[in-house]
């Protein structure tokens, strides 16, 4: 568990089927990510909490207050034991109020220092410049550009590569485990 000052980043579990397909089956939240299905139903969440949640670094966004799922944060293994790739949607309506940013620089600092990760990547398609924001305030610098694939269009869009080579001694933000 990871604690922010207005979030707290926990682990998902089927206590949380229906907030994760509200959040995820929004379409206009769907067609922003490469690896989320629209429509997203119930065996969609399934599949995120039985196969994806085990094999990843993933953390449900929660406000402290209370308790209100409003989004998913995660981190990706990459090849190579020190690299991840950084995932996260926020249910539309909390979107531009800096929850992404938030709950992203607490899952950054964990992978930095508890798991030793080096080297970090993202990426956003071209029509979402937030995200590109997002990434930005986090530390991470464009590296390219690509057509990615996304599972919500059933096409590949334009996508800008982004990454952050990180150091214990250059920690994306302060994240408190409990």
């Amino acid at each position: 568990m990871l604690e922010t000052e207005r979030l707290l980043l926990r682990r998902p579990d089927a206590g949380d089927i229906d907030s994760i397909m509200a959040v995820a089956g929004d379409r206009e939240v769907a067609r922003r990510l490469a690896r989320v299905p629209h429509p997203y139903g119930e065996k969609d969440a399934h599949f995120f909490l039985d196969t994806v949640v085990p094999n990843e670094w993933v953390w449900a966004i929660t406000w402290r207050a209370s308790g209100e799922l409003v989004g998913m944060v995660g981190l990706t293994p990459e090849a190579g034991q020190d690299a991840a790739e950084l995932g996260y949607y926020v249910d539309r309506r909390h979107w531009g109020i800096g929850i992404a940013t938030e709950a992203a620089k607490s899952v950054l600092d964990y992978g930095i220092h508890a798991l030793g990760l080096r080297r970090l990547t993202s990426g956003y398609f071209l029509d979402n410049p937030s995200s590109g924001r997002v990434l930005s305030k986090l530390g991470f610098v464009a590296v390219g550009r690509s057509e990615r694939s996304c599972l919500a269009t059933g096409s590949t869009a334009p996508s800008i590569e982004m990454r952050l080579d990180a150091s214990p001694a250059k920690s994306a933000g302060r994240a408190h485990a409990g």
